[in-house]
């Protein structure tokens, strides 16, 4: 045991020797992810796209302005304006869950935030009634791509340390990679059980509500 730790040492010690910039490198690549990570803890994946989203909805608004095309391209243009703005504010894709979503905030005395679903939209389903749930599978399946990103990103960084320790800078562009899988396996996995049993508790709470004024 102690042979292989003096080893791996030695071995350290040896590829520093040999390319001291890169192992530098992969030291200050860490640690700007590592102050990325914490500087970017609050921001959410969407305002990374709020530039292209408002440009898509800028485009369709001077389209419908000019009047240049057919009432049939009008009314999906205004159908599609409505959807991305409704995108845009509350921070949903599915037009389908949009109504719900939008629904349930309206009626909540709770909800303060019109994104508040939008951290859950990608484990959202409407079932064969059109109510909003949680999809279990959806949950599922996200949890396990996250384990896998991080798994694969673990194993790329490692490789990437590996052929930098033996005298290649392509090592480099491997812990990159590997940084990158790493932190989207991180930022991929579902919002935490407790802000899903709040949300869930909204939901039920509206067709509750719902079902009791149809009655």
């Amino acid at each position: 045991m102690q042979a292989s730790v003096i080893n791996n040492i030695d071995n350290l010690i040896a590829a520093f020797e040999r390319n001291p910039l890169s192992i530098v490198a992969v030291f200050l690549l860490l640690a700007m992810a590592a102050i990325f990570r914490w500087l970017a803890k609050d921001i959410k994946v969407e305002h990374l796209f709020q530039h292209t989203l408002s440009n898509k909805l800028r485009f369709i608004k001077n389209e419908l302005k000019e009047g240049l095309i057919e009432d049939q391209q009008r009314a999906q243009l205004r159908q599609r304006y409505a959807t991305l703005l409704n995108q845009k504010i509350y921070g949903i894709k599915n037009s389908f869950i949009q109504q719900e979503v939008i629904n349930i905030i309206d009626k909540s005395t709770e909800i303060k935030d019109l994104k508040y679903f939008s951290i859950h939209q990608y484990i959202l389903s409407i079932d064969g009634e059109g109510r909003l749930y949680f999809n279990r599978h959806k949950i599922k399946a996200r949890i396990i791509d996250s384990f896998s990103l991080l798994g694969i990103g673990l194993l790329v960084l490692v490789l990437g340390f590996w052929i930098i320790f033996h005298g290649s800078a392509f090592g480099l562009a491997l812990c990159v990679l590997g940084i990158i899988l790493y932190f989207g396996g991180l930022g991929h996995f579902p919002a935490s059980l407790s802000m899903r049993k709040r949300a869930e508790k909204e939901i039920a709470n509206y067709y509750q509500h719902r079902d009791t004024s149809e009655t």
